[in-house]
C-alpha cells in the first residue's frame, strides 16, 4: 500500500495550501495490471475547515471495497479575505480540478480506471461537489482552473447530507453566505443541474437539524427532472455529520447508527451497476 500527501496549486485566495492524500493499494502479483474504480473525497467541515471524521476513515472505508481513494484538503475560508470582501468559490473548485486531473495524468501508475472516478461529498464538501459537477462543464472552467477539459471530467458523485441550496437552513448566517460566494449561482446548485450531470447517489437524514433534507430533496427533484440517474436515501434518524456512522468515526453516541451506516454500500453497490 502506497500513502502520500502531495501539494496541489495554491489560490490567490488565503494562505492554505491545499493538498491531496493518496491511499493507494498495490495489485497482487497475478492482477498485475488491474485498473481499479476510485474515489476523490471532499470532507464537510462548513467550508471552514475540512473534517477529519469525513477524510481518511472513508479512504480507507473505499479502499477497503477496491477502490483507489484520494482526500482533498481544500481551500477554506480566510476572514481576512472575507473582510476584504473577496469571496472563498470557486477557489475550492479549482483545488478539486487541480485533484481529478492530477489522478488522471497518474492514472495508469496509480492502477486507476480513468472511467470510474467519482467524486464523495460530504455536507459543505458536498456542495462543492455538486457545484464542481455542473460548472466544470463549462467551456470557461479548464482555463480559469488552469486544465484540460479532458482531464477534468468524473462519471460518478455521492453527495452526503448535503449543502445544496443557501435558503434552505444552512448557513443560517448571511455573513458567512456572502463570503462563500457572491454570484447568486453556486448558492443554489440544484438550478445547475442538466442532462450530463454525472450519475449521483445522494443520502440525508430525515432528522438532520444542521442541514435540513430539504436540500436532498431539491437537488433530487431536479436530477429527476433532468433525466439524470440516481439513487437516493432519506433514512429515518440520525444527526448531522454521520460519516460512516460506526465507531471508526464516531465522535459520541449520536454518531453510531448501524442502521444509517449501510450507506456506504449501498452506494458502492449502486456505483458498481454499470460494470458488472
Amino acid at each position: 500500500m502506497r500513502f502520500e500527501t502531495i501539494e496541489l496549486p495554491r489560490q490567490p485566495y488565503g494562505k492554505k495550501t491545499p493538498t491531496m492524500t493518496l491511499y493507494l493499494q498495490d495489485n497482487i502479483p497475478v492482477q498485475a495490471g488491474r485498473l481499479r474504480p476510485a474515489v476523490i473525497i471532499c470532507p464537510g467541515g462548513g467550508y471552514q475547515r475540512c473534517s477529519e471524521r469525513e477524510a481518511e476513515p472513508i479512504a480507507l472505508a473505499f479502499l477497503a471495497r477496491g477502490y483507489q481513494a484520494f482526500v482533498v484538503d481544500y481551500t477554506v475560508l480566510d476572514h481576512a479575505e472575507a473582510a476584504r470582501g473577496t469571496a472563498l468559490l470557486p477557489y475550492p473548485l479549482y483545488d478539486l480540478a487541480h485533484a481529478v486531473a492530477t489522478v488522471r495524468a497518474h492514472a495508469e501508475e496509480w492502477s486507476v480506471d480513468e472511467d470510474r472516478i467519482a467524486l464523495v461529498g460530504f455536507s459543505a464538501g458536498a456542495h462543492l461537489c455538486a457545484a464542481y459537477s455542473a460548472v466544470s462543464r463549462r467551456l470557461s472552467f479548464p482555463f480559469e482552473a488552469d486544465c484540460a477539459m479532458r482531464d477534468i471530467s468524473v462519471a460518478a458523485q455521492v453527495l452526503c447530507y448535503p449543502v445544496i441550496d443557501f435558503s434552505l437552513g444552512w448557513p443560517d448566517d448571511e455573513v458567512i453566505a456572502r463570503a462563500l460566494c457572491v454570484d447568486g449561482e453556486l448558492d443554489a446548485v440544484q438550478n445547475l443541474v442538466d442532462r450530463d450531470t454525472p450519475r449521483t447517489f445522494i443520502w440525508h437524514t430525515a432528522a438532520d437539524a444542521f442541514v435540513p433534507p430539504a436540500n436532498t430533496f431539491a437537488y433530487a427533484e431536479a436530477l429527476d427532472r433532468a433525466g439524470v440517474d440516481f439513487d437516493c436515501h432519506v433514512f429515518h434518524r440520525g444527526r448531522h455529520g454521520l460519516s460512516l456512522a460506526t465507531e471508526q468515526t464516531g465522535a459520541d453516541e449520536a454518531h453510531l447508527d448501524e442502521h444509517v451506516a449501510r450507506w456506504i454500500d449501498l452506494a458502492v453497490e449502486w456505483l458498481e451497476e454499470d460494470h458488472r
